[in-house]
């Protein structure tokens, strides 16, 4: 019996939402979420109202081990980062990773703002095209002057 250990035939395949090409795990690491408060610990946990309030009286922060953010790549559309949950059954869903989601992970930045290690100049730069590529790329006029 060949490829008896192997776990590949069980891995989950995942699907871009938009192009509908298969995903590739990129190996990045995984973001998980946190919870605060009774109420929140409660609802997405799914616990009972005495276990959560225990919980919440014991720690501040409830951190979720089956559920976290992560970064696939999709060759149409670039990375894409999902919401992904682990079910009972061990198996994994995933969803399109929002705003909500970022503000409960765990070791990330804001993207909105730039990185304070950066200084103004090169945040600058960063955002801008190379006049050089810009030149090299573009269309040709057709003898028409203006």
């Amino acid at each position: 019996m060949p490829h008896k250990r192997s776990r590949k035939k069980n891995s989950q395949k995942f699907y871009c939402p938009y192009c509908d090409k298969r995903l590739w795990r990129v190996g990045s690491p995984k973001y998980h979420l946190f919870h605060q408060g009774k109420e929140n610990i409660q609802k997405n946990l799914k616990l009972t109202h005495k276990k959560a309030s225990f919980l919440a009286s014991q720690q501040s922060v409830v951190v979720n081990d089956n559920i976290w953010l992560e970064e696939f790549f999709c060759e149409k559309d670039g990375k894409i980062w999902f919401y992904v949950e682990r079910t009972e059954k061990g198996s994994l869903t995933v969803k399109l990773a929002t705003r909500e989601h970022w503000k409960n992970t765990t070791r990330t930045i804001d993207t909105e703002r730039p990185s304070n290690t950066a200084s103004e100049y090169s945040y600058k730069m960063s955002r801008q095209a190379d006049p050089a590529l810009i030149n090299k790329y573009k269309k040709p006029t057709l003898g028409v002057t203006h």
